[in-house]
């Protein structure tokens, strides 16, 4: 079994802090509120023309303060899609869509900027205005202008704001870390041997695209920490029957570095014929450029197609190791060769799309 150490403060999904930008009628309601209690704590002054524009500006200004504020801040905070890990960047084009966010991130820097200019436009217009009716109209104007340019960009805050939520969902990764990831066909023990694995309790992270999310385990090698993930419903099942955005967010993985941990049971009790199981290890082999390393699970069982699946895998130039996830039988083996592979991941990009 693999040592735990605590290194969750490492592990970080850039999007986990990032907060949704207020609604259109929020913005309104905030700006204007905050407007007209400030023009109502104005001291008087001796000139009753003046105090009267001044009053008028104050509340242009207040809105426009208001409104452009919270609207750059969002813009600023939001992670540099261009800076982000490739996995994130990948999975938020999965969820989102890169250029459709950057597009609204565009459109509400837009709406921010342009209120204001037309706030300035107006401020000169009051200065030159001596009739108290006149201002008021003048502001009121603008208020309507301002609310037509936040309109306008309701439909990319309201994108924004559905899809902040799925991204702040995304699972936590240390990127710069290794990551095993534990693939097979649905009952070949996928879970069992993450278990065996890791010591701390693993944590279920969402996941685009599957019911039951991504389950993630921590664990410590001989070369260092090491994240395990169990996939279950993204990698148990023939890629043919994926649709296009199910197929990005599994490729979205092939950025995490490290290799894969094929899990196959040759005892067919899971539910799937040897057949199926390899087919599905083909085809993640092509889609899924890593180092694999196959377990033959349940070897405890006796009969099972044990000798069929390694003379099968050895014409596809693939060691394979037997094992027991449930007892623990070749699990040291295992372990040994995992971290001599992953001191391939350590010491330079290996060849990919093989097998050791």
């Amino acid at each position: 079994m693999l040592s735990y150490s605590s290194w969750d403060d490492n592990l970080v999904n850039p999007f986990s802090s990032t907060v949704e930008p207020p609604t259109v009628e929020d913005l309104i309601e905030i700006s204007f509120r905050r407007a007209f209690s400030k023009g109502k704590s104005l001291k008087r002054r001796r000139d009753r023309i003046s105090s009267i524009r001044e009053k008028e500006i104050r509340r242009i200004q207040s809105i426009a303060d208001t409104i452009s504020l919270k609207l750059e801040s969002f813009v600023k905070n939001f992670p540099n899609i261009d800076e982000i890990d490739p996995f994130y960047r990948e999975l938020l084009d999965v969820l989102a869509g890169v250029d459709e966010i950057k597009h609204s991130l565009g459109a509400i820097f837009w709406a921010s900027i342009t209120i204001k200019r037309i706030s300035r436009f107006y401020y000169s217009s009051i200065r030159r205005e001596s009739d108290p009716d006149r201002m008021a109209k003048l502001r009121r104007e603008f208020l309507g202008r301002a609310a037509s340019v936040l309109r306008r960009v309701r439909k990319e805050i309201d994108f924004l704001r559905d899809s902040i939520p799925k991204l702040r969902d995304l699972p936590d990764f240390d990127t710069s870390s290794l990551v095993v990831i534990i693939a097979g066909m649905p009952n070949t023990g996928k879970s069992t041997l993450l278990s065996k694995l890791t010591t701390k309790k693993p944590e279920i992270a969402p996941y685009p695209f599957t019911t039951k999310g991504l389950i993630i385990g921590h664990g410590e090698t001989s070369i260092g920490r090491v994240q395990f993930v169990d996939t279950p419903g993204l990698l148990d099942r023939p890629l043919s029957e994926r649709n296009k955005m199910e197929l990005q967010a599994i490729a979205a993985l092939r950025h995490l570095r490290g290799p894969v941990i094929y899990m196959m049971d040759p005892t067919e009790t899971c539910g799937y014929s040897l057949d199926s199981q390899l087919s599905l290890l083909k085809e993640l082999m092509e889609s899924l450029p890593k180092l694999y390393l196959v377990a033959l699970n349940k070897c405890d069982i006796e009969d099972g197609k044990f000798p069929e699946a390694e003379r099968r895998l050895e014409g596809m130039r693939i060691r394979a190791l037997r094992i027991s996830a449930e007892r623990g039988d070749g699990l040291g083996e295992l372990i040994n060769e995992l971290e001599r592979i992953l001191r391939e991941y350590e010491d330079g990009i290996p060849s990919l799309g093989r097998a050791p």
